[in-house]
């Protein structure tokens, strides 16, 4: 008796433990069962709308995704006359909450916002991974009978990093392709003069011969380094594999630079220990693990996509770096699924129906020189996207400053612009010129040579409770929104 009792009472645990684990389970799936079907009714009744937000390296990705919250998040602060409901005094506020049913971390708005609002004031990090977050904006209703109501218009947004956008073309190239797009590439511009050694080793790697570990191990390192230093010291942005410029694993994907003389067939057949075999398979590995979840997880969901530009650095970096932008756009362009979206559809496999680009840190240049800067743009994206026009999809270009840290000032005539450099210097510069067109065929580029405007601190006044100052952030809310609210 004195052992059958606290065996039949762990049993009697057991049990019941198992009874509340179930219970929990239920509850848990009929929370996430009414979740879903308020965001099947939501999408339905359009009042909710993904937005994929990324950034080419160095747009200020976090800095613009915490503005556009803050702004509407603190409607009586915000400066947003481009933006009806803010103009009207239709804009009640916003609340941030995860996002339901993605699975994926929270952006580190709170972190963000803190950097901003510091004393001194510094720019957040930049993210290295995935995250989403909704954003329910609440909003004034007015009715023809009289009487104001309230609704809802939940602006889920998903942001990733612009490195990994550079990585969605793979997904259109087997191995071999992509070693031949490479060789292309790097023996069309200059880049090549940056590890003249290691491409050499890449062009010399025979197919043939059995893969050498350790030697592969150090020609991964090595590339690795060289598309650090193409997009530090050259300023390009068609990277690629996009992972390697983000962190240190090693992915080993190395592209073979001389396959010349052997047929698909023939690469194919040679052993599974050969280099070509072997960095095939690691290739294929990449884009299978890592691309492909990447795109059914994250695309699936968008309806409109947003991507942030550093077109002054581009463009002061010179015309390799500006052709090199274009290619990435060029090669980007397809690999969106485009297309108005209906009612099924809304629910199951949502399509990007308006694509936006904007030129981010104006506040860099003069005022009088950001319509240039529009036009520069909108130039470099109606030829990449020359196809998707005629697949219907709308594309837009605006350009930005999500905080705005400098002011323009008169000084003998001339009009300057005067701010804080990183370290909190006060000072007043100017930039060149920006013009409406490109140098034709490599002339006059030395116009930009050398000229890049200084990096600058946010404003320090933004952490005495002012609104946080910008350049037509609420323009790019009407792009995004304004058929929405």
């Amino acid at each position: 008796m004195s052992e059958s009792g606290p065996s039949a009472a762990t049993a009697a645990e057991e049990v019941a433990g198992r009874s509340r684990r179930v219970k929990d389970k239920l509850r848990q799936w009929r929370q996430e069962a009414r979740e879903k079907s308020h965001w099947a009714a939501e999408r339905l009744l359009d009042r909710r709308v993904c937005v994929g937000i990324t950034g080419l390296s160095g747009a200020g990705k976090s800095t613009l995704l915490t503005s556009l919250i803050y702004q509407l998040s603190h409607p009586h602060k915000a400066q947003l006359p481009g933006f009806a409901p803010a103009l009207n005094g239709d804009l009640l506020g916003a609340e941030l909450k995860p996002a339901l049913d993605s699975g994926l971390p929270a952006f580190d708005y709170a972190h963000c916002l803190e950097a901003l609002l510091d004393q001194p004031p510094r720019w957040p990090e930049s993210t290295r991974d995935v995250s989403a977050m909704e954003l329910h904006i609440h909003l004034r209703r007015r009715r023809r009978l009289g009487g104001d109501g309230t609704r809802t218009l939940v602006l889920e947004l998903r942001d990733y990093p612009g490195e990994w956008l550079m990585d969605l073309p793979l997904l259109q190239m087997e191995y071999r392709d992509w070693c031949r797009h490479q060789a292309h590439i790097i023996g069309a511009d200059a880049r090549a003069g940056l590890a003249p050694q290691l491409l050499a080793q890449l062009a010399a790697l025979d197919p043939r011969e059995p893969a050498d570990g350790a030697r592969l191990e150090q020609l991964w390192r090595d590339y690795r380094q060289f598309l650090l230093d193409c997009r530090s010291q050259r300023r390009l942005s068609y990277l690629q594999p996009g992972r390697a410029l983000l962190d240190e694993r090693d992915y080993g994907v190395v592209p073979m630079l001389d396959l010349r003389g052997m047929a698909p067939e023939q690469l194919d057949a040679l052993p599974e220990n050969s280099n070509y075999r072997v960095l095939a398979e690691r290739y294929r590995e990449y884009v299978e693990e890592l691309v492909t979840p990447f795109v059914t997880s994250h695309f699936r969901h968008l309806d409109r996509q947003l991507v942030l530009v550093d077109m002054i650095g581009t463009l002061y970096a010179g015309e390799q770096a500006l052709d090199d932008m274009r290619l990435a756009f060029t090669h980007i362009a397809d690999t969106f699924r485009y297309g108005s979206t209906g009612m099924l559809r809304k629910l199951w496999r949502p399509r990007i129906d308006r694509m936006l680009f904007a030129a981010t840190k104006v506040d860099q240049v003069l005022a009088a020189d950001h319509d240039a800067l529009r036009q520069l743009l909108g130039q470099q994206l109606q030829q990449a996207f020359s196809g998707a026009r005629h697949r219907g999809l709308p594309l837009f270009c605006e350009a930005i400053a999500a905080v705005r840290c400098s002011n323009e000032s008169l000084r003998d005539g001339r009009r300057m612009l005067v701010g804080h450099d990183i370290q909190g210097r006060y000072l007043g510069f100017e930039n060149a010129e920006i013009f409406d067109h490109l140098p034709r065929e490599g002339e006059g580029w030395q116009h930009y040579a050398g000229a890049a405007p200084p990096q600058l601190r946010p404003p320090a006044a933004m952490g005495a409770g002012q609104c946080i100052p910008h350049i037509r952030v609420d323009a790019l809310l009407n792009l995004l929104l304004g058929d929405k609210v």
